[in-house]
């Protein structure tokens, strides 16, 4: 059984369209909630800098092997890079996503100036627009470098409407 996962920084819009595909018949969750989900609550701040990147990837890796273990195929938005308690950037390698049974990344990006915006409205967290812009070419480039590593293929996507992103997921 193979997954499909949805890159992109905060506040890109990753869980506004996997919601869109779940209404689609997708079976969608965030790494975030099933990291929540199999360590009992969170362990990072409203900012999204983490507290431990080891310890949550091997939640993941488990919560999406116990919902492969029941059928299901999943739709999993989350992150090649994130921020530590430091707030620096931390890069997910190639083992990581290996370890996720995935058959293909759907990078999702937009304008920073739109994700400065969208953080600051949601989250209460103001951000320079060039930090993000520094932020999301790193998550491409590291989305490139695991996907080469893996052999999956990478769709990029920017600002997608729901029907540009539901057709990219048609193909896996």
């Amino acid at each position: 059984m193979k997954n499909t996962f949805v890159a992109g920084i905060h506040a890109v819009g990753k869980s506004y369209l996997c919601g869109r595909a779940a209404v689609a018949g997708w079976v969608h969750s965030s790494a975030s909630t099933l990291i929540k989900q199999e360590l009992g609550g969170a362990n990072w701040t409203g900012a999204k800098l983490v507290d431990d990147p080891d310890r949550n990837q091997k939640a993941l890796i488990a919560a999406v092997k116990r919902i492969n273990g029941e059928g299901q195929r999943l739709l999993l938005d989350g992150h090649f890079v994130l921020r530590d308690a430091r707030d620096e950037c931390v890069f997910l390698g190639a083992e990581v996503f290996a370890d996720l049974i995935l058959d293909a990344v759907v990078l999702i990006e937009a304008p920073a100036s739109l994700i400065a915006d969208r953080l600051q409205s949601r989250d209460g967290v103001a951000r320079r627009v060039a930090d993000i812009e520094e932020f999301q070419l790193a998550e491409r480039r590291q989305a490139e470098t695991v996907c080469a590593a893996l052999g999956l293929k990478l769709t990029v996507l920017s600002m997608p409407s729901d029907d540009e992103f539901l057709a990219s997921l048609g193909n896996h």
